[in-house]
């Protein structure tokens, strides 16, 4: 089993600490290749806004750096770990600088289906937005978010030096440890299961949102025409109850009879 950590931290602290007590749990009782990728090593240039990987293909994007050395890795990964420390109520920016030049993957998801956890390390706020956008990250790629752990550091490492307002607190560290196991528990049984992801409302509403694309790129209607996406409820054929399948019915109507009006007055 591979798993792949996306490391958005400079550093090898709070966020890199959890992530070897996950893999810790990982490897109690599971053959676990564990990989993190230290994004100080790559070189990974600033997206140049010109929509050309929306337009017509990532292949033609001007960057040229290691990027494609990052998502192959995540591509080729069983599981993926996305974690990140709280920097300004955002995550750092050698980690934005990643997912915005994966933005491409918001309009032509490679990672359907993917488990994922996210971790997200803070002084004491902003755990929630970065979290939140996380999410809506890996939503957008199609991804299976299996788990969101976060942490409070002053509240969950002992001995921090910091002069902080939050400090170690034992009950905290323990039900902390304890969501964690439970998160990495179901983690393994979907990746070992090889169980497609229930989606939820949410997910329903980011891929039908997503969709919307293909009525303004040619590069993205190719691809979700390749893989029948087009007039399906979800990434893949799976059964929905009453309440998806006819929330998601009236999203499709509401995005194709918007995307139709958008594509006739972008051709006038």
């Amino acid at each position: 089993m591979k798993i792949t950590v996306l490391m958005g931290s400079p550093r090898k602290k709070d966020s890199y600490n959890v992530c070897e007590l996950i893999k810790e749990i990982l490897q109690k009782k599971n053959d676990i290749n564990f990989e993190y990728i230290f994004l100080k090593d790559y070189t990974v240039e600033d997206c140049k806004g010109c929509d050309t990987c929306f337009k017509r293909s990532e292949k033609f994007c001007p960057c040229k750096d290691d990027l494609n050395k990052i998502k192959e890795k995540l591509l080729n990964s069983d599981g993926i770990i996305l974690a990140t420390p709280v920097y300004a109520y955002q995550v750092p920016s050698p980690l934005k600088r990643v997912f915005d030049r994966l933005s491409y993957l918001f309009h032509r998801q490679e990672l359907v289906g993917k488990p994922v956890l996210t971790v997200v390390t803070t002084d004491g706020g902003g755990q929630k937005q970065v979290t939140n956008y996380l999410k809506m990250t890996v939503c957008g790629w199609g991804c299976n978010l299996v788990g969101s752990i976060n942490i409070i550091s002053p509240m969950f490492f002992e001995n921090l030096k910091e002069d902080l307002e939050w400090v170690y607190d034992r009950c905290y560290y323990k039900k902390s440890v304890e969501k964690i196991e439970r998160h990495v528990k179901s983690y393994v049984e979907i990746i070992e299961s090889k169980n497609i992801h229930n989606p939820t409302f949410y997910d329903i509403f980011m891929f039908n949102c997503l969709r919307s694309k293909t009525f303004t790129s040619q590069a993205d209607y190719d691809f979700w025409k390749k893989r029948g996406w087009l007039d399906s409820y979800y990434f893949y054929d799976i059964q929905l109850n009453f309440l998806k399948k006819g929330f998601g019915c009236i999203l499709k109507n509401l995005i194709n009879l918007a995307g139709r009006r958008l594509k006739n007055k972008s051709i006038r």
